[in-house]
């Protein structure tokens, strides 16, 4: 349907190509296109010297008959799609996710620009009735087992290892060389040097730690074993291995006893009974968190499945690019680069996109679907809150004070931070909705 221009004098039509995807053409008056082939004419001039007239100041037909008319008007219909179709989006109040497609339809030195600008809006979500969600809220109880776990994880961490003179046994601490051969040939993965291993912790392969028991530092031994049938490694599983070991040092493990003593040394409290209440408020307030986690997820995907959404290709894609991003950088943190980490994964970037898609899609729909509920319940952030917000983000994190406020303390950063404080009250408001009665 053709639309009036309300502030700009060229004309506008637009057309819906599918529900998601918006077909602007634009039409420039023959006034406005004469400007923007002055325009054209000085910027596509830059660099050259044309005799008699200073950089920028030629006219431009001499500029034309300098440099070719091509030139101009290829650098005219650019600075017009620069200008013309921004002003035509908002204009006719579309929210594109993407760039458009540009396509030229006419346009020369003595006849206007007409364009097209094709390019994906945001979806129309259609709701449905989220006040009949209903999540239940379960907290797992705590067990005197997960406390002791905890217990006795502290004590692996306090252990003392002592150098001892004597034949390997099951519990002791070694330092091993091994190469490991298949069918007479060596295999990925399978050697190592000065490689740490505790004797039972059955971390290695069934059999290779019990075939190690016996032996003394700086002996060699031949360790013969199978990989099991539902090895990872599939050119592996099943099959029968040998591995040459070298073992360089024994050291004995030595766990502290679990008592009044262990809690003052290893947690500040007189009592291992005080210790254990410690441990078990903790994990209590743990359950909660992931309880109240569960039922946020628990209500934004029922709020999802409810909802109709035609979900546009564009905006999973870039998800997928944000998911491969944030992929990187982890990678970067753990000093493994990204193509190393493709490369252990055994697939290459499109091929992880595609394992993630249905993922992806699921989180534009969640968004796309909680945007739409806050805006149904006009959930906004006040200014206090925003300001809250930032001077919260600040006491997190005090050595990024100034970079934080940086950020945020501007308007279009107020706007971003409210934006999120607002999808924080909108998940709050649904939990609300969905855990009532």
């Amino acid at each position: 349907m053709g639309s009036r221009p309300k502030f700009l004098t060229m004309e506008i039509t637009k057309n819906s190509t599918d529900s998601n995807h918006i077909k602007l053409t634009i039409k420039l008056t023959s006034p406005e296109w004469e400007k923007i082939l002055d325009k054209a004419s000085v910027k596509a001039s830059e660099g050259a010297k044309i005799p008699g007239f200073r950089e920028g100041k030629a006219p431009r037909q001499v500029v034309i008959n300098q440099i070719g008319e091509a030139r101009v008007v290829s650098v005219a219909i650019e600075l017009a799609v620069d200008e013309y179709y921004p002003l035509a989006a908002k204009q006719e109040q579309i929210k594109p996710i993407a760039f458009p497609k540009i396509a030229v339809e006419k346009g020369g030195l003595t006849e206007p620009l007409t364009f097209t600008a094709e390019v994906a809006v945001l979806p129309e979500v259609k709701l449905g009735d989220y006040s009949k969600i209903r999540v239940k809220k379960t907290v797992e109880p705590v067990t005197d087992e997960q406390v002791d776990g905890v217990i006795k994880n502290m004590q692996k961490r306090a252990v003392e290892f002592q150098p001892v003179e004597r034949e390997a046994k099951l519990g002791d601490w070694t330092e091993i060389d091994f190469d490991g051969f298949v069918d007479g040939k060596p295999f990925e993965g399978g050697s190592s040097k000065k490689h740490p291993l505790i004797l039972g912790d059955k971390v290695f392969i069934p059999g290779f730690e019990e075939g190690m028991v016996g032996m003394r530092a700086q002996e060699e031994r031949d360790i013969e074993i199978e990989f099991p049938k539902d090895y990872h490694n599939k050119d592996l599983a099943g099959k029968p291995a040998k591995f040459t070991v070298k073992l360089h040092q024994i050291k004995a493990v030595n766990y502290p006893d679990i008592d009044d003593a262990f809690a003052k040394k290893h947690a500040n409290v007189e009592t291992l009974e005080a210790l254990k209440v410690d441990i078990k408020k903790f994990l209590t307030e743990e359950a909660e968190k992931k309880a109240s986690e569960k039922v946020r997820e628990d209500a934004i995907m029922a709020l999802t499945k409810l909802a109709k959404i035609d979900l546009p290709d564009e905006l999973v894609n870039q998800e997928l690019d944000n998911m491969v991003q944030d992929l990187k950088h982890q990678a970067e943190h753990s000093k493994m680069t990204f193509e190393d980490y493709l490369k252990r994964a055994g697939v290459n970037e499109e091929g992880l996109k595609n394992q993630w898609r249905e993922q992806a899609e699921q989180r534009v729909l969640a968004g796309l679907a909680l945007e739409a509920f806050r805006e149904a319940e006009k959930i906004e952030a006040t200014d206090v809150e925003v300001d809250e917000e930032i001077e919260r983000i600040k006491a997190q994190y005090p050595q990024n004070a100034d970079e934080i406020e940086k950020e945020y303390g501007s308007a279009r950063g107020k706007a971003r931070l409210g934006q999120m404080v607002g999808s924080r009250k909108a998940v709050e408001k649904l939990v609300e909705i969905a855990t009532a009665g």
